[in-house]
């Protein structure tokens, strides 16, 4: 009997103990009782690793446009992933397919609030260039070309070969303006041209003012088209610093603690473009 009393002494002790216990670590024991178990500590998350290859275009055998840009909108629903690394080596590509790749990085960042950083590998001329200027921060190698920023069109024509072989090529068109350059191109047709050209160009420079804080004035130096090394684009204001890769990485991960990298890369697929590709009017 005696025992008994004392068993009851101590369990009803214990049970104090756990009610105080519970009341001090926020309530633990009513978490378990109720089927509801402490958060645990939220993973750290990954850093998406998107490399660009080749030329921005549909018809590049290393890019992959459509891959790209559906890899892009699929991070945005991650909710592990925290950040997203752009790797450019591109000597440039199509103003469209640039502009389109431009525009769904910014949504990605509008729609997730999360940033994007650009690395320049080998090469980033042109329209590699407006792609990273929708990072918020922008690495290149020491030995990175980049640069050649500007807009080309190209126009030819067969009429003096045609002369010469004794064949007569005629057009028959609606306007005087509707087959450029033909048998040569008249000053209007130069003009109607130039300011397509313009007009693309003024995205471009839009672009790289908003992302730089740069001014008409300060851009001048490289609107011309020319190329940089790394060391130079950082003293014009067209990137943030030089860095090896695995700096870069490290630097970007560090942000980011306990974040990993996470290759989301899309594959080169055979079929993804139909075998005769898509020409490019205009380029970056």
């Amino acid at each position: 009997m005696k025992k008994r009393r004392i068993l009851a002494v101590l369990a009803a002790m214990m049970t104090l103990l756990l009610c105080a216990g519970a009341r001090a670590e926020g309530n633990w024991l009513e978490s378990v009782l109720s089927g509801n178990t402490p958060s645990q500590e939220e993973e750290g998350g990954t850093v998406a690793l998107l490399t660009l290859e080749g030329e921005i275009s549909a018809s590049d055998y290393w890019y992959d446009h459509v891959g790209t840009l559906e890899a892009i909108e699929a991070l945005a629903a991650e909710e592990e992933n925290v950040a997203l690394l752009l790797v450019l080596n591109t000597p440039g590509g199509g103003i469209y397919e640039a502009d389109e790749l431009y525009h769904a990085l910014l949504t990605y960042k509008e729609k997730t609030g999360r940033p994007v950083y650009a690395y320049m590998a080998q090469q980033c001329c042109s329209a590699g260039v407006l792609a990273a200027m929708a990072a918020d921060t922008v690495l290149a190698a020491r030995m990175t070309v980049t640069g050649s920023i500007g807009v080309y069109t190209e126009s030819y024509s067969e009429a003096g070969l045609y002369e010469k072989l004794g064949i007569e090529h005629i057009y028959i068109a609606s306007g005087e303006n509707k087959v450029s350059g033909y048998p040569e191109m008249t000053g209007e047709q130069l003009a109607i041209e130039e300011a397509i050209v313009a007009e693309s160009f003024g995205y471009f420079k839009e672009a790289i003012a908003a992302s730089r804080g740069l001014t008409q004035e300060q851009m001048e130096p490289f609107l011309d088209g020319r190329v940089l090394t790394a060391s130079q684009a950082k003293e014009m204001g067209l990137i943030d610093d030089v860095l090896y890769y695995d700096e870069a990485v490290d630097w970007i991960l560090a942000r980011h603690e306990g974040a990993a990298l996470e290759d989301v890369t899309p594959g080169w697929e055979e079929d993804s473009y139909s075998s005769g590709g898509l020409f490019d009017w205009l380029s970056y």
